[in-house]
């Protein structure tokens, strides 16, 4: 499902307008990101958690020639 698929979905379920929900499913994810941003994590009871993790540099390989 993508974002226009989610909007549409919502709108029909709620009965409320697909520029009304679409503002909506904006500002949640825009809420969220601003949180990351800042470091913190979110945390949706029932649906899943959000954080932003530290990884290691790794190296990478061109697949035609092997070489790093």
């Amino acid at each position: 499902m993508n974002k226009q698929e989610l909007i549409d979905a919502v709108a029909a379920s709620t009965g409320t307008s697909k520029a009304a929900t679409g503002e909506s499913v904006d500002a949640l994810i825009g809420t969220i990101t601003t949180a990351l941003v800042k470091g913190g994590s979110v945390q949706l009871i029932g649906f899943g958690s959000f954080g932003v993790g530290a990884r290691a540099a790794r190296n990478g390989r061109n697949p035609a020639t092997g070489a790093n």
